[in-house]
């Protein structure tokens, strides 16, 4: 997946450009805290395999990664709002979305300290 699969960079120069790098990092560290708590009731809603609850969650955490540029984030909760799916398939998309957090986040992180320099 190449960076702007993953990240939208046009998005993140716009907020540069009219918040700032300071500006940007608060933007990014609210993201960070928020998130931690959706991503806890999206697994409270698959445990419970309460459909309507994790669709709804997920439509949540898609605005949230888009928010900050998560293109290929926002894409997994997208599929889980909308798209027909059967558990398994469920899980595994939130699986999925749970291991990409991190990197993705990273890949914005260093596209920031690049435009820094």
């Amino acid at each position: 997946m190449t960076n702007s699969d993953v990240i939208d960079t046009e998005l993140l120069q716009q907020y540069y450009e009219s918040l700032g790098e300071d500006g940007l990092e608060m933007t990014l560290k609210t993201f960070d805290q928020v998130i931690q708590g959706y991503a806890s009731l999206l697994h409270e809603a698959a445990t419970k395999k309460d459909e309507a609850q994790l669709r709804s969650q997920a439509h949540k955490v898609k605005g949230a990664c888009r928010s900050v540029g998560l293109k290929a984030l926002a894409v997994y909760m997208e599929n889980l709002e909308k798209e027909s799916w059967g558990w398994p398939t469920a899980e595994q998309w939130l699986v999925e979305w749970a291991d990409n957090v991190i990197p993705h986040r990273q890949q914005i992180q260093q596209w920031l300290e690049q435009q820094s320099h």
